[in-house]
C-alpha cells in the first residue's frame, strides 16, 4: 500500500515545467496531461517537463509521505499497470488509474468522483533527455512553507489593524476562506490591549482614528463597546468638549444634537457653543426631519379606501341575516 497526493503530483508538475534542467544520471520526461468534467467543456491540455529518477516513472507512485490519498488493488499485467485509490481530505475521492509503459513513453488515464462531480483525467509522457532529479515533495513544502508565512504576515497585519473579517468572517463569507480563523486568540488579546489604552481622551482619539472598525472587532471578541466609549464619553460631555464628542462618540453627538441644534440655520449653527456637534449631526437630523414629515404627509394625503360593490353586497347580506335571523 503506497500513498499519494493527486494535488501534490498536480502542484509538482507545475514546479518542473519553470525549472532549467541540466543533463545529469536521471531522465527526463515531457508530459501532457489533460482534464475532463462532466458537464463542463473540455480544458486545453498541459505539457511540462519532469525530472524523473532512472527507470520508467510509475504513475501510481507519484506523491509524498504527507499525501492524502491511498492507493490499494494495485495490478500489473506485462507493461500495463492499474490500482485504486481513496482520499480524505481536502475533498472526499475515489478513483481509478491505468498506464501503459513503452520503454521510452507512457500513457494513461485516472478518473475520479468527488462531491458528484466525475472528471477523468488522460496523461502521456516520452523521454526527451537526461536531468539531476530533485524531490518534488521538497519543493512543494518550500513553496507551501512560503504560502504559510505569507499567510502568516498578512494575519499579523489584520490584526494589529483590528481588521475582523479574516479571523470571524462576515458578508456570508465561507469558513475556508477565512485565512486567520485560527488566530482569534491573538486577535482579541490585541483587542483587548487597544481597549485598555482608550482609557483617556488622548488614548481613545488615537485609537478611533487608528482602527476605524474597533468597535466590531470588540463584538466580535464578545466585549460591549459602550463599555469602553460610555465613561471617556461621559467625561467630555461633563468638561462640554464637544470636539472630542463629535469626533468620537456618536450616540452622544446625537443626543447633543437633537436636543441643541434642531431648527438652527447656518448663522446659528456657527454662533453655538455646539458647533461642531451640530456640524457632524446635525445634517442626519435634517434628513430625518424631512424623512418624517414626508412619511407624516404621505399618510395624511392618502385617501381612505371606499369599499367595493362587492363589499357592499357582502355587508347588506350579513345585516339582512341579522335581521330575518336565518
Amino acid at each position: 500500500m503506497k500513498t499519494l497526493s493527486i494535488a501534490t503530483f498536480l502542484a509538482a508538475l507545475a514546479l518542473a515545467a519553470t525549472t532549467a534542467f541540466a543533463d545529469g544520471p536521471d531522465e527526463l520526461w515531457e508530459v501532457t496531461m489533460k482534464m475532463e468534467m462532466a458537464g463542463m467543456p473540455a480544458m486545453p491540455a498541459h505539457t511540462s517537463k519532469v525530472c524523473n529518477r532512472k527507470g520508467a516513472p510509475d504513475a501510481s507512485k507519484m506523491g509524498d509521505k504527507d499525501s492524502d490519498c491511498t492507493v490499494t488493488d494495485k495490478k500489473q499485467s506485462g507493461n500495463k499497470s492499474s490500482w485504486k485509490f481513496t482520499c480524505t481530505k481536502p475533498n472526499a475521492m475515489t478513483g481509478t488509474g491505468e498506464v501503459t509503459y513503452g520503454g521510452d513513453t507512457y500513457q494513461g488515464t485516472m478518473t475520479m468522483v468527488s462531491e458528484g462531480m466525475n472528471m477523468k483525467q488522460t496523461f502521456s509522457g516520452k523521454k526527451v533527455g537526461g536531468c539531476t532529479y530533485e524531490d518534488p515533495a521538497k519543493k512543494v513544502e518550500a513553496i507551501q512553507a512560503q504560502s504559510n508565512a505569507a499567510i502568516a504576515k498578512e494575519c499579523d497585519k489584520q490584526i494589529e489593524g483590528l481588521h475582523p473579517m479574516m479571523v470571524f468572517g462576515g458578508a456570508n463569507l465561507p469558513q475556508e476562506s477565512l485565512m486567520c480563523k485560527d488566530r482569534k486568540a491573538d486577535f482579541c488579546a490585541r483587542s483587548a490591549k487597544v481597549a485598555q489604552g482608550m482609557r483617556d481622551p488622548a488614548g481613545f482619539s488615537d485609537a478611533n482614528r487608528k482602527y476605524p472598525e474597533w468597535r466590531e472587532a470588540m463584538k466580535a471578541c464578545g466585549t460591549d463597546p459602550a463599555t469602553v466609549s460610555a465613561p471617556v464619553c461621559k467625561s467630555a460631555v461633563d468638561r462640554k468638549d464637544w470636539p472630542f464628542v463629535s469626533d468620537n462618540c456618536p450616540v452622544e453627538g446625537r443626543a447633543i444634537a437633537l436636543q441643541n441644534c434642531t431648527g438652527m440655520d447656518y448663522t446659528a449653527v456657527m454662533a453655538s457653543p455646539y458647533k461642531e456637534v451640530c456640524q457632524k449631526y446635525g445634517a442626519d437630523l435634517a434628513k430625518k426631519k424631512v424623512t418624517d414629515e414626508k412619511a407624516q404627509s404621505d399618510t395624511a394625503a392618502k385617501p381612505e379606501a371606499k369599499p367595493s360593490v362587492g363589499d357592499t353586497v357582502k355587508e347588506g347580506a350579513k345585516s339582512l341575516k341579522k335581521l330575518l335571523k336565518f
